[in-house]
């Protein structure tokens, strides 16, 4: 059971995490220059895309692009999955020696490729195989090793707590809960009772993720469920000051969103950055759905995206980009109304 009083701070092992807001891990989204941008507007903890352990040993190359990382991201968590303990353990080995201040375990990606290794949220089916590959790890790292769950396979299937439990007597420092079960997808609302369910059965920090859409649900989540950090995924793409804004809610301060000339500068900022840690690699699919990113919800932004599908060079794109934004004056977005899909 817990022994540390609610709202004191997210420490995970030695690392201080501050209000523990965590930028979700997200295949295909999380590269180098997100985390970059999620730290700067207020990210207390940043994960990177999900990473093959079978990939780190085999020295792939696309797997070591994914390893990239500069001081100004840290603290930078890595996510690690594969379905056996002693690859698992030494990959942890490996990207730990390279910089990973935690390790996060992969135990709720639900995409077939991933669970038919055995891996994934396939490891939610048998508890036992959970607590061997958390010891594995724990014994092969110093740093803190964490792992991601959901709530359990199928709805007659509902183990997070057995899970959770099992990861904390094998050594893991921390959990944190998806909940929505494997064959749910994403489908449907997030059961918060679960992670209410898990931050009564640990005594490890408790990270809540799921149908965190706003500034305001991440202190919702805190309430309701006593979690020590609140991880956000897709709400955070193209709108990184979602961390800033709920800080300032807990600060009891006013949270506005960014003007449109605000939001255009943050977008072209990243997009340098996307560039500078691709060199060499295509830029034009990636830089747009960049910028389709940054004026979600605004007036405008489906004719906005068919314009940019027809561009054929990045400089005719960020010329569509200027005017659409200075178009809006001072309008703001229309909030999303739901939150998309995190590893």
């Amino acid at each position: 059971m817990r022994d540390r009083p609610i709202g004191s701070g997210l420490r995970i092992g030695r690392v201080n995490l501050g209000q523990g807001l965590i930028l979700a891990p997200m295949a295909g989204i999380t590269d180098l220059s997100f985390r970059l941008i999620a730290r700067r507007f207020g990210a207390d903890l940043v994960t990177s895309e999900m990473v093959s352990a079978e990939g780190v040993l085999r020295g792939n190359t696309s797997t070591r692009a994914l390893l990239h990382t500069r001081p100004q991201e840290r603290p930078l968590a890595v996510q690690l999955f594969g379905g056996e303990p002693r690859a698992v353990a030494e990959a942890a080995r490996i990207v730990a020696d390279r910089g990973a201040d935690i390790i996060d375990l992969n135990m709720g990606c639900a995409v077939p490729k991933v669970t038919r290794q055995g891996a994934g949220a396939a490891l939610l089916l048998d508890p036992a195989r959970v607590g061997r590959m958390v010891t594995a790890v724990r014994q092969a790292v110093t740093v803190p090793v964490t792992v991601k769950i959901r709530s359990g396979w199928s709805r007659k299937q509902i183990n997070a707590v057995e899970v959770a439990r099992c990861a904390e007597d094998a050594g893991a420092d921390a959990v944190t809960i998806h909940p929505r079960t494997t064959k749910q997808g994403f489908s449907g609302a997030a059961d918060w009772d679960v992670i209410s369910s898990i931050t009564a059965a640990v005594s490890i920090p408790v990270v809540g993720n799921g149908d965190i859409r706003r500034p305001e649900h991440a202190k919702r989540m805190r309430d309701l469920t006593g979690c020590d950090g609140v991880m956000i995924g897709r709400a955070a793409m193209g709108n990184p000051w979602i961390f800033q804004q709920a800080k300032q809610l807990v600060a009891g301060e006013l949270s506005r969103p960014p003007p449109p000339g605000e939001r255009l500068d943050v977008m072209l900022d990243h997009l340098r950055l996307f560039q500078e840690c691709r060199p060499g690699r295509p830029l034009l699919v990636g830089a747009r759905s960049l910028i389709i990113w940054y004026s979600r919800g605004f007036p405008g932004s489906s004719q906005f995206r068919a314009a940019l599908a027809g561009c054929s060079t990045c400089a005719r794109m960020l010329e569509i980009s200027r005017n659409f934004f200075a178009a809006l004056g001072e309008t703001s977005p229309q909030a999303e109304g739901e939150e998309m899909h995190e590893g």
